[in-house]
């Protein structure tokens, strides 16, 4: 019998769908990550979990050369896809924990996916694959309260708490921009491997259909772990609360914190 997949395994179940409903990361944040680590032309780049390549083709296309590694084997091939006239970018599946480098990098950077590495080796790990005075950055995405999106918030919380009550807790509404911790680049300087610690955050919004915000919500590992029949109710509930009640489509507001920090 096949092992059901953990929760940092389930996104390469719907690989498809993870690339074509997830909505990237904005414009800015490349611009000044790459201000920040003041990357040579000729610069070397690690990436950890770069899922179907979203961010990965944002240094791709500014000519750098990356080795990458992703956990699954449907999502590393459609990154292969996405990237296939970049011949500089390698892409590997493994674990960051078994990945054996053979180079040192200029910087090592992980888009929505340092959250799911093991603890206890990550910081390590990730110093050691960097030359010195080399660069490490992570950023994801956090939907945060807003005015815009306050009312749906509310009524989403209802259907939550009908459809699929064990996650109400975790989906009982956005977070405060205050309330999230930056933690790795605290944990990064605590290590005394790393230095110059900086956090950058971006706010911005975008609007989705009823069928686009269920399509994102079908990538995100805790409603992925949900049994088939509790998912198909709370996306259904979902979707007809949103074109009864808003029109169709509703407005998600997000921050995208990146954490930046330089190898001692």
């Amino acid at each position: 019998m096949t092992a059901a997949p953990t929760p940092r395994e389930s996104f390469d179940e719907v690989a498809e769908l993870y690339d074509e409903a997830r909505p990237g990361y904005p414009a800015a944040l490349f611009d000044e990550l790459l201000a920040l680590a003041a990357l040579p032309q000729a610069a070397h780049l690690f990436e950890i979990g770069c899922g179907t390549g979203h961010a990965t083709l944002e240094f791709a296309r500014r000519g750098f050369s990356i080795d990458c590694i992703e956990l699954g084997q449907n999502l590393a091939a459609i990154a292969r896809r996405n990237l296939a006239q970049f011949a500089a970018v390698i892409i590997a599946v493994s674990d960051f924990d078994k990945y054996q480098a053979h180079a040192h990098y200029d910087l090592v950077y992980s888009a929505s996916a340092y959250h799911w590495l093991n603890p206890a080796t990550r910081i390590a790990r990730a110093a050691a694959l960097l030359r010195p005075a080399a660069s490490i950055a992570v950023w994801r995405n956090h939907h945060i309260r807003g005015k815009r999106s306050e009312r749906f918030n509310a009524l989403v919380r209802e259907v939550y708490a009908s459809c699929a009550p064990q996650l109400v807790q975790k989906r009982a509404g956005p977070s405060d921009l205050a309330s999230i911790p930056f933690t790795e680049s605290e944990q990064w300087l605590a290590s005394g491997l790393f230095r110059d610690a900086q956090t950058r955050v971006y706010l911005w919004q975008r609007r989705f259909t009823a069928e686009e915000l269920v399509r994102l919500l079908a990538t995100y590992s805790d409603h992925r772990m949900l049994a088939e029949e509790t998912r198909a109710r709370l996306f259904a509930a979902l979707t007809s609360l949103i074109h009864s009640r808003f029109n169709g489509a509703v407005t998600r507001e997000f921050a995208t914190i990146l954490q930046f920090a330089r190898k001692r």
